[in-house]
């Protein structure tokens, strides 16, 4: 293909001119949201965005923590941590076009969130783990996946017996499986982000247990359970528990408020969309 030169001082200055023919005068929010001029239009236009939903959850916790006040030593601590997070310069702080004050807030706001978790749902905690520890356990699983049942089958009885390890059994039956069956390790993951019909075969197991074979996908599927890592109620799984507790609070307020059916509230991002639902407990109200 033939290429052809490009003037790139003329190119500049054609692009020097659209920008200055464009700045010519500061936009201002008018200009671009014209109907952001009085309250009941700026609630209409909200509505319509996709941000609507999110706006109706801030305002509920705003609701929830009006009482809340952050004691004065605090402060300085989480503004600091504040301006680090939010890469803000405190000497002379700009973020987002809000005023130092108004950033003040913002980190106030997040402490306040995190004593109402706590005064609202640490005390549900115990019982809340409890019914959550099995999804929270971690696995360090060795996976075959094996064409034929009656395959996996001789595979597992070898492994069980003691004959052989599960990967010795896989390659000696390999020629009757019609190939090197696939072998992988997978974990340490939490049982709740394992495949529906994988975390269904481990849960309840112990480490060195041999199970299968399971039919899934287009495979079946021999498990060796290598490790089984409990969960303990440390400080992150606290957070998380309380985290878990909070958003499905929300959702309860959300939902009676609007009168759709309550959302399914994932337990963190780390999470795959799949995860065994536990036993809910009611949810309680804040003061209760």
């Amino acid at each position: 293909m033939e290429s052809f030169p490009v003037d790139s001082r003329r190119a500049s200055a054609r692009l020097s001119g659209v920008s200055q023919q464009s700045s010519g005068r500061v936009v201002k929010l008018g200009d671009i949201l014209p109907v952001f001029s009085n309250f009941e239009s700026i609630l209409s236009s909200v509505k319509s965005y996709p941000l609507w939903p999110t706006l109706v959850r801030e305002a509920l916790i705003d609701r929830a923590i009006s009482g809340i006040e952050v004691p004065a030593q605090e402060m300085e601590v989480l503004w600091t941590d504040w301006c680090r997070r939010n890469e803000v310069d405190p000497s002379a702080p700009l973020f987002e076009g809000l005023s130092p004050a108004e950033m003040r807030k913002a980190a106030a706001r997040e402490r306040r969130i995190e004593i109402f978790k706590r005064a609202t749902f640490g005390k549900h905690l115990p019982e809340y783990f409890r019914g959550r520890k099995q999804e929270l356990d971690r696995v360090l699983l060795e996976i075959v996946q094996f064409h034929h049942q009656a395959v996996a089958e001789e595979a597992m009885f070898r492994c069980r017996g003691g004959e052989q390890s599960l990967e010795e059994a896989a390659h000696e039956l390999a020629v009757r499986d019609g190939g090197e069956p696939p072998i992988k390790t997978v974990g340490p993951a939490a049982i709740s982000r394992l495949s529906v019909g994988l975390s269904a075969l481990v849960s309840g197991s112990k480490a060195g247990s041999v199970l299968g074979p399971k039919k899934i996908g287009h495979f079946h599927v021999v498990v060796r359970v290598l490790e089984i890592r409990e969960a303990s109620m440390d400080a992150r799984t606290e957070e998380r528990l309380l985290l878990e507790l909070f958003n499905q609070w929300l959702e309860q307020q959300i939902s009676a408020m609007t009168g759709r059916p309550p959302r399914p509230v994932l337990p963190s991002e780390d999470e795959m969309s799949h995860q065994s639902q536990p036993a809910r407990q009611a949810l309680p109200t804040p003061g209760t």
